[in-house]
């Protein structure tokens, strides 16, 4: 029905138009009065206004994710995950992801967010910490909680463990020969890249091997993984195994791999960091390095409600570490002689 106020919905359900904001409201009530209401509201089809609610009551109802890249399907895991314990608590996801120039879409979706009033902020970062991040964070004027190893104190934050998942990883090849493994991740100058490399060198450096063979290759998104493999493959010697993101960089490895008629693992063992639905699925099934993802979400959503609710210390708003664990599957051998 057309034109319906919050009068018509107070003269349905036998209660003052005072009594119906308040239920609007999310104020203190009898439950027999928010049931009159809710009764009244649903006979009539009433939609409450939205952002004359939010106006009032300083609140939207929604938490801004922003991430680097929402095809990742790692990423895409936590999003769903998120999205339905936001859900739990009655709020809504708000999803940006970043742009061309990232430090400045990084900046510009974060005022965004802030502009529409979001009652909270998630960040996957996709840049590395800067003063004008810090800053845009500080001023962001609600809880914040983050995705990441390295933040100050002052940030809630979620970390994944991945130092000891890629040295667990890098040890148990060293342990099956390997000694020339190559280590293909993204944002080497960020704090997750900046700890797998830590880990693929603790391995090397506990098993008393040379560094000479671990090899890192960063990836950045203009960067084909398949051309990236197949000048890894062209090495004298080349490597024997490989530690690789399991994005598109393991979906290009395992298509030049592929193109080039090597075999896994006769040919070259593969770790994907990260496990997703076809690394279990893949002929052959391809060990992957595994962390909860809803543990990811829980630590970021609980983190976040907290500040929320006022539950959150100021100087030390909290820290989550989500430990990892390596999964073996058939994509690892001794290697080729």
């Amino acid at each position: 029905m057309a034109g319906l106020t919050i009068k018509d919905v107070a003269l349905e359900a036998g209660v003052s138009v005072g009594s119906v904001s308040r239920v609007l409201n999310g104020l203190a009530v009898s439950e027999a009065m928010k049931k009159k209401v809710d009764a009244a509201m649903a006979k009539l089809g009433y939609q409450p206004n939205g952002l004359a609610q939010s106006m009032r009551t300083r609140s939207t109802g929604a938490v801004g994710f922003l991430v680097s890249d929402v095809s990742n399907p790692l990423y895409g895991a936590i999003i769903n995950a998120v999205g339905a314990r936001l859900r739990a608590k009655g709020l809504m996801l708000l999803l940006a992801s970043f742009g061309s120039d990232r430090l400045q879409s990084e900046l510009d979706a974060i005022s965004e967010f802030k502009r529409r009033r979001v009652d909270g902020l998630l960040l996957a970062p996709g840049t590395e910490i800067s003063p004008p991040l810090l800053e845009a964070l500080d001023r962001f004027g609600a809880p914040v909680a983050l995705i990441g190893g390295d933040f100050p104190t002052r940030f809630a934050a979620v970390a994944t463990d991945f130092r000891s998942g890629v040295r667990a990883a890098t040890r148990y090849l060293l342990d099956l020969g390997h000694r020339r493994i190559a280590l293909l991740t993204p944002l080497t100058q960020l704090w997750p890249g900046q700890e797998r490399i830590k880990g693929l060198y603790d391995a090397f450096d506990e098993a008393g091997v040379s560094r000479d063979g671990a090899i890192v290759r960063p990836q950045g998104l203009d960067l084909d993984p398949a051309s990236e493999v197949a000048i890894l493959m062209r090495q004298e010697p080349p490597p024997t195994a490989m530690i690789l993101l399991g994005t598109r960089i393991l979906a290009g490895a395992l298509r030049e791999i592929r193109d080039e008629r090597l075999r896994i693992p006769r040919d070259i063992s593969i770790i994907s960091v990260g496990d997703t639905e076809w690394t279990s699925i893949y002929e052959p099934p391809i060990t992957a390095l595994r962390w909860s993802v809803e543990e990811v979400a829980a630590g970021l959503v609980e983190l976040l409600l907290a500040q929320m609710e006022g539950r959150a210390g100021k100087a030390d708003a909290g820290r989550v570490m989500v430990r990892t664990e390596l999964v073996l599957r058939e994509s690892c051998a001794v290697p080729p002689r």
